[in-house]
């Protein structure tokens, strides 16, 4: 984790609880969005999740907006509600949730 976010976050959510949540996670890294000075913590994603995520964004009838919804409320740790509820911080935050679900470079080849 940058070590300026991570100061930022000690500041704000205690030393004490930053490490407890990366210990729960271990080896698997926390997410952080930032809006303007807002934060939310997220954990990482799982399997279930993604799966979830990709079926609701794919769904017409839910859309990018719903799945992006679903992703950060089942990923939330702690932060600012704002993230979620506030109409433009929410937009802001969506666009970096895909961030979330990169976890590795993968390939796939046909030979």
């Amino acid at each position: 984790m940058d070590r300026n976010i991570e100061e930022i976050l000690e500041k704000r959510f205690t030393p004490e609880r930053v490490s407890a949540w990366k210990k729960e996670y271990a080896p698997r890294k926390l997410c952080v969005l930032g809006v303007e000075d807002k934060l939310a913590v997220l954990r990482p994603i799982r399997a279930a999740e993604l799966s979830q995520y990709s079926m609701l964004a794919a769904d017409p009838s839910a859309g990018i907006e719903k799945a992006s919804r679903y992703l950060l409320d089942a990923l939330w740790i702690d932060g600012d509600a704002a993230i979620r509820d506030d109409e433009e911080c929410f937009m802001a935050a969506m666009l970096q949730l895909q961030n979330v679900i990169e976890l590795k470079k993968s390939a796939f080849w046909r030979v």
